[in-house]
């Protein structure tokens, strides 16, 4: 079992060390994680949900450190990094200085959307969900194309309670997906939304399924923000994975994919 997508204390809202995560996954048996804190942005932007720029070789040190520890697990260093319009550059800057074995691409801030409407809160009534959901995936295939990622995280992280995306919003998808295996990248099944008021993974399983027959990669991730959410309802998975057997999933070193199919990876 591998879970690719662990935060730490140091994103500001999570909770533990890295070496408490390393030995929670330890415990449970896991063959490898990564982890992966927010990345930090210029001007403290969203600081209170990241990494300070000054914290960088701090994490990459509780990392090489839990390596030590813990030698009976692969540990790798990733890291999420938002894609914002007009971030681009500092971004590529940023990911060639580090030695990240992974890069999670994940949509928080939608350009033109005014500041206090992101993801997790906006207000739009001018607006239909379509739309609003419209907005949040062109953002993220503008994203795809810049090639400075190589997994798509929560991909619907925008959906709310009763609405799932494919109902409006099929077309988006399509291109979505396409924009992915054009880029050659993986998509992640992401567990905590199991913890939600939305109370199913990201991405819902209807649209995992149509994941799987793109014959996109897929990787799996907890985003645990507590030791004791990694590996989260990966049973879920495991159950998805299962009666998918022509799934394949993403492993990563220094950002070189390998693939594993299904039968193979111990699910």
């Amino acid at each position: 079992m591998f879970d690719y997508h662990l935060h730490t204390h140091l994103c500001g809202h999570a909770q533990g060390k890295v070496s408490d995560y390393a030995a929670q996954a330890v415990r449970l048996g896991y063959r490898e994680i990564c982890f992966t804190d927010h990345i930090p942005l210029p001007n403290d932007y969203d600081s209170f949900h990241r990494m300070a720029m000054g914290e960088i070789d701090l994490y990459l040190d509780e990392i090489e450190r839990a390596r030590e520890m813990y030698p009976e697990i692969n540990i790798l260093t990733g890291i999420e990094a938002d894609y914002i319009e007009g971030f681009e550059e500092f971004t590529t800057d940023f990911l060639a200085r580090y030695p990240f074995d992974l890069v999670l691409m994940s949509v928080h801030f939608v350009s033109g959307w005014p500041e206090g409407d992101w993801v997790f809160n906006y207000h739009f009534p001018e607006k239909s969900l379509k739309q609003i959901y419209r907005e949040y995936f062109l953002s993220m295939i503008q994203g795809i194309k810049t090639g400075l990622y190589d997994v798509v995280a929560h991909i619907d992280l925008i959906k709310i309670p009763g609405n799932p995306v494919l109902e409006t919003n099929r077309d988006d998808i399509d291109s979505v997906l396409t924009a992915v295996k054009k880029a050659g990248m993986a998509i992640e099944i992401n567990t905590s939304g199991l913890h939600k008021s939305i109370a199913e993974p990201y991405p819902a399983l209807d649209l995992a399924r149509m994941i799987v027959q793109a014959q996109i990669p897929v990787t799996i991730g907890s985003d645990a923000h507590s030791p004791e959410q990694v590996g989260f309802r990966f049973d879920v998975v495991s159950e998805f994975l299962a009666a998918h057997p022509s799934a394949q999933l993403a492993r990563y070193r220094r950002r070189k994919r390998e693939l594993m199919d299904i039968n193979l990876s111990g699910f």
